[in-house]
């Protein structure tokens, strides 16, 4: 934390406010420990390449509702459960990345739900831009 003090002292200071919880994989709340790579920009573009291989209309046509917010995907001979309100879903891709999976975004889409409220504040633009906020 010293060497980013030493380069900008705003950002030492935004990260110490935030909570490591929040930024570090470390303190994470979430178990996180199918990690295979540290870096997000990988693991992000390693679901969209996956997310590029669905035949989208197939995957929404197995959606179906268990309860108002538990929901089963089937995906090929795979059965996922996705629990919007705990923002979890049986592939733990939701919890890990915190953001949500094929499946999730699957219901989402189905039942018209706004994605931006199952992602983790991290990922919304106000954060992104705060993040680099020059003043």
């Amino acid at each position: 934390m010293e060497k980013i003090g030493n380069v900008d002292i705003r950002v030492q200071r935004y990260l110490e406010d935030a909570g490591r919880d929040e930024w570090s994989r470390l303190y994470s709340p979430v178990n996180r420990g199918c990690t295979i790579t540290s870096n997000i920009a990988e693991c992000i573009n390693g679901k969209l390449v996956i997310a590029r291989e669905l035949h989208i209309f197939d995957f929404l046509e197995e959606v179906e509702a268990s309860t108002e917010y538990v929901y089963t995907v089937n995906d090929g001979p795979r059965c996922f459960i996705i629990d919007l309100k705990k923002k979890t879903c049986s592939c733990r891709i939701f919890q890990l990345d915190e953001i949500p999976c094929s499946h999730a975004w699957a219901v989402l889409k189905n039942k018209n739900l706004a994605a931006d409220a199952y992602c983790s504040k991290l990922f919304k633009p106000e954060t992104v831009v705060n993040t680099y906020d020059a003043d």
